[in-house]
């Protein structure tokens, strides 16, 4: 059963499950989607192992991990989305990725909105960070766009990233003041 963790105004988002493989590696073996993320899936055999051993082993282990973005009109998933936490930085990395057909229409900013509301309110996380590549700026934006800071430049395995962080305290104080 697919529990739904948290709704937006058009979708719904989920723990992944097994029987998600064939569209985990449709979006992890998408070059448009990986390009700026890493070496995009091989073969749905190693979306597989990386989808059991690390994203749904993340729920278990940490509580939370990444999460299906469905969309509501057509129950399809079209995403991934949610906080990682991040062990050699000790840190929570609030992320989403999209299938290229919903870029630009809205749905990353409703999203991670959401996303933030949840993992501050009901996972009681401190903070979240975004790291970007320098030369994304349509994700570095939409990290602006939900309230994230610039906060310099980090070299995360190899790569210089931006740093974009939220504390918990700042988005509760920001949130009192839209009431």
């Amino acid at each position: 059963m697919n529990t739904i963790l948290f709704e937006t105004n058009r979708t719904i988002i989920r723990k992944w499950t097994p029987s998600d493989i064939s569209t985990y590696y449709l979006l992890r073996s998408d070059p448009l989607i990986m390009k700026f993320i890493g070496e995009p899936l091989r073969d749905k055999r190693q979306a597989e192992e990386f989808l059991i051993s690390r994203t749904i082993a993340d729920y278990s282990k940490h509580g939370y991990g990444r999460y299906a973005v469905v969309l509501k009109a057509s129950g399809d998933v079209i995403g991934n989305t949610g906080p990682l936490y991040l062990k050699d930085l000790g840190r929570n990395d609030l992320a989403i990725s999209l299938l290229p057909q919903y870029w630009g229409l809205g749905y990353g900013t409703e999203i991670l909105k959401e996303c933030v509301r949840y993992a501050f309110e009901k996972l009681a996380l401190p903070e979240l960070i975004g790291l970007v590549d320098p030369l994304n700026v349509a994700s570095s934006k939409l990290l602006i766009k939900i309230g994230m800071i610039y906060s310099g430049k980090i070299t995360y395995h190899n790569e210089i990233c931006n740093l974009y962080t939220l504390k918990k305290q700042d988005w509760s104080n920001k949130m009192m003041h839209l009431e």
